[in-house]
């Protein structure tokens, strides 16, 4: 499941068009679908800890987002 998440999410870097790369978000969705169902996880639980990470850490809107910590 992993791996081929981590495809869809190269084809998606690597989509020459808009269509393309929503295609690509589709398939990722519904790979995201079928995991929250392995791991037992509603659609609407993982929407909850979203909305939670987003309001401690910020979200990915403004296209700014960490690349590094050091400790």
């Amino acid at each position: 499941m992993k791996v081929k998440m981590q495809e869809e999410a190269l084809e998606f870097l690597e989509a020459a068009s808009p269509k393309e790369a929503v295609e690509e978000l589709a398939d990722i969705l519904e790979l995201v679908h079928t995991a929250i169902q392995m791991y037992d996880v509603s659609y609407e639980q993982l929407e909850q800890i979203r909305t939670q990470k987003k309001s401690q850490r910020g979200g990915f809107s403004k296209g700014i987002y960490l690349i590094e910590v050091k400790e």
